[in-house]
């Protein structure tokens, strides 16, 4: 089954919803430091939009995946990668991903060219599932879970009552640029959490990369009493050492991370330091379902858990996580805007939440196509 086109195009949104609630709401993030763009993620975030890759066979199979990174990612696919996979067998994932990893060393290993990789793989695994009817989570080992629970990032009270999940993940507002005065605030927001959705269910904390160790450790020791189960992402991805002396210090409260890291080589390095016990990859950037999967193994032989960042928003990430035994929830989102009501979906076959579960596609691969 030889690969014989590789085509790369913008996912075009003709309903788009808006700025999203996490780049317009007060979110502590990198750029919290600087007043200017303090109030606003979206003051400084790049405008990078989705990319659709397609890989067609000379069998006629069609296989897709979904990834950003915008012109970048469109160039490394069309230009370079397009260039080892014409020809080849789309079952040989293992020699392909290895092939498109060291040829774009000279200018990768992490970032955009991971963006390219990750979703080239997933394409190829769109085409094996549909090649075999089977889908992509039987071809990864098959169901290790009868439902998948979720959990919702939210800020927003109307969700916390609406929500049936395992647990609420809050963007924390606050961080060190706003002092003892955005502790409190902070602490504010989870206690109002914990009184609305009571007792058995979680609550998760993100950060966004904006803490640093003194204050994400004053933070875990005021959060306690509110039986908060991770704080996720308090230090830049790069401070190893931040979460080596993260590790040393004892509490209930774990540490979770790996949203902007690449590859099982920078998951090896979060491990090690012995501070983060819950993983994070994201699919779109990692490197893919293949080195999503080598993580989720690598993680096993420590006992740490595995849970995709937005995974519930994804195909890749749904088959990926009902295949794999150490990775117990999905995260999933509510990006629009409640009152202008849901946009039109343009990848379809991503199912919603429901009863506070939610599975993938039962079609043959991934189950998506785009709906435009």
């Amino acid at each position: 089954m030889k690969i014989v086109k590789v085509d790369v195009e913008r996912i075009v949104h003709p309903d788009h919803p808006g700025p999203s609630w996490l780049g317009e709401a007060v979110i502590a993030n990198p750029m919290s430091i600087y007043p200017e763009y303090y109030r606003r993620r979206s003051s400084w975030t790049a405008p990078f939009f989705e990319v659709l890759i397609r890989l067609t066979t000379d069998d006629g199979v069609i296989g897709y995946g979904v990834t950003g990174g915008g012109e970048a990612v469109r160039a490394i696919v069309g230009e370079h990668l397009a260039h080892l996979l014409i020809g080849q067998d789309a079952y040989d994932i293992e020699r392909l991903w290895d092939q498109m990893y060291r040829a774009s060393l000279p200018y990768g290993r992490k970032g955009l060219p991971l963006f390219a990789l990750s979703g080239v793989d997933m394409a190829l695994w769109d085409v094996i599932g549909k090649a075999q009817g089977l889908p992509v989570y039987k071809l990864l080992g098959g169901s290790t879970k009868a439902e998948i629970p979720v959990y919702q990032t939210t800020n927003d009270p109307e969700d916390w009552k609406e929500f049936a999940g395992v647990g609420i993940k809050l963007a924390m507002p606050h961080g060190p640029a706003d002092g003892k005065t955005g502790i409190r605030q902070n602490l504010v927001l989870i206690q109002d959490c914990r009184e609305a959705i009571g007792p058995d269910r979680e609550i998760l904390l993100d950060c966004y990369m904006a803490w640093d160790v003194e204050y994400t450790l004053r933070m875990r020791e005021a959060v306690e009493r509110y039986d908060v189960r991770w704080i996720e992402e308090p230090l830049p991805p790069d401070d190893y050492r931040g979460y080596e002396a993260l590790g040393k210090h004892s509490s209930p409260v774990a540490i979770a991370t790996g949203e902007h890291e690449y590859t099982r080589w920078g998951f090896r390095d979060l491990i090690e330091t012995g501070g983060v016990t819950i993983l994070q990859p994201d699919l779109a950037w990692v490197g893919g379902i293949s080195e999503t999967r080598r993580i989720c193994h690598l993680a096993s032989a420590y006992h740490l858990a595995v849970v995709p960042h937005a995974g519930g928003l994804t195909a890749a990430g749904l088959h990926l996580i009902k295949s794999q035994v150490n990775a117990p929830y999905a995260e999933w989102v509510r990006t629009w805007d409640r009152e202008r009501g849901r946009p039109q979906v343009v990848i379809a076959g991503v199912p919603d939440p429901a009863g506070g579960v939610i599975n993938p596609s039962e079609e043959p691969g991934l189950g998506i196509r785009y709906a435009i």
